[in-house]
C-alpha cells in the first residue's frame, strides 16, 4: 500500500494550479491574488484583454508538482499528480503556441 508523502503534494499543487488559472463562475483566484498584490493580470488591463499573465504564474505550481511526482513516485497520488501536471503543462504550452501565431 502506498503512503502519503511529499510526492502526494503533487496532486494538490495541480489542483491549486487549476483554481489559480481558470475563471469559475466569474471568479479567478489567481487574478484576485495578483490584483491584491498590484501585479497586472492582463497585458491590456484597461479592458481585461490581451495576454492573460495569470496563466504564466500557473507554471509556478505545475513544475514543482511534476518534479515532486517524479522524485517521490512511490507516494500516494504521485502518479496521478505527475500525469495531471504533464497534461496541464501540455495544454498551456499548446495554448501559448497558438496564441503566438
Amino acid at each position: 500500500m502506498k503512503k502519503l508523502g511529499i510526492g502526494s503534494i503533487s496532486l494538490l499543487l495541480v489542483i491549486i494550479a487549476f483554481f489559480w488559472s481558470f475563471e469559475i463562475m466569474g471568479f479567478c483566484l489567481g487574478d484576485s491574488i495578483l490584483a491584491t498584490l498590484n501585479i497586472p493580470t492582463w497585458s491590456n488591463s484597461a479592458n481585461a484583454s490581451g495576454t492573460h499573465y495569470t496563466v504564466f504564474y500557473t507554471f509556478i505550481f505545475l513544475i514543482p508538482a511534476l518534479v515532486l511526482a517524479i522524485k517521490y513516485r512511490d507516494d500516494l497520488f504521485a502518479k496521478i499528480g505527475k500525469w495531471s501536471a504533464i497534461v496541464f503543462i501540455a495544454i498551456l504550452l499548446l495554448g501559448l503556441l497558438f496564441m503566438i501565431r
